[in-house]
């Protein structure tokens, strides 16, 4: 598995402390890995990661040891902070930031507006989460035309931002189409315990 992430840039108004002393708060330097979608290694870090889904999700990419220690490298790299990039309506971008600070590691789901300082709606730690989105305002989020992404591919991302409310009755059969979008086999087992994770993440 041959990783490239880069090029860097900044998230006006996303801040991080400045190397040498980190006693200095400027833009924070990320690194564009929209590339990783492509890899299962990566939705298998994603849906036991943020989104709780393990041991479920171990069994539904066919995924060697090698590449799935190669991809946690990329995504927990402390010098280069890797960033999934989501378009949303116009110009709007959601940012999604591994987050590699010691002890303080997480991801940042952070809106990106024209003209305004980005703000981080969602953030998933170690020790909790915060919420942003309604489960209408994500369907309709993944269902905007991308040329980049997929909708299961938008769905999935997207939905370590989902608030506190019930899900639709067809959430489950949503759940399956969105993994079968991405090559996850044993969906069932995937999807019930993606929506067991959401359950008690929003209540």
């Amino acid at each position: 598995m041959s990783l490239i992430v880069g090029p860097a840039f900044t998230i006006p108004g996303y801040k991080a402390m400045a190397p040498p002393d980190y006693t200095t708060e400027c833009d924070a330097t990320v690194y564009a890995a929209d590339g990783v979608v492509g890899y299962p290694a990566f939705w298998w870090h994603y849906l036991s990661g943020p989104l709780g889904a393990y041991p479920e999700s171990e069994a539904a990419f066919e995924v060697q040891a090698a590449d799935y220690h190669a991809m946690g490298a990329v995504l927990d790299d402390p010098e280069r902070w890797p960033v999934i990039s989501v378009r949303l309506d116009g110009e709007v971008w959601l940012r999604i930031v591994y987050r590699n600070v010691e002890d303080e590691a997480g991801i940042d789901f952070v809106e990106e507006r024209p003209g305004r300082p980005a703000e981080v709606v969602t953030s998933v730690e170690g020790h909790g989460f915060t919420s942003a989105m309604t489960w209408v305002e994500l369907l309709a989020a993944a269902a905007l035309p991308d040329e980049r992404l997929t909708w299961a591919q938008r769905l999935i991302l997207t939905l370590p931002m989902l608030g506190p409310q019930e899900l639709s009755e067809d959430a489950e059969e949503i759940m399956h189409r969105a993994l079968d979008g991405i090559g996850a086999t044993n969906r069932l087992a995937v999807a019930g315990a993606l929506l067991d994770a959401l359950d008690w993440r929003t209540h």
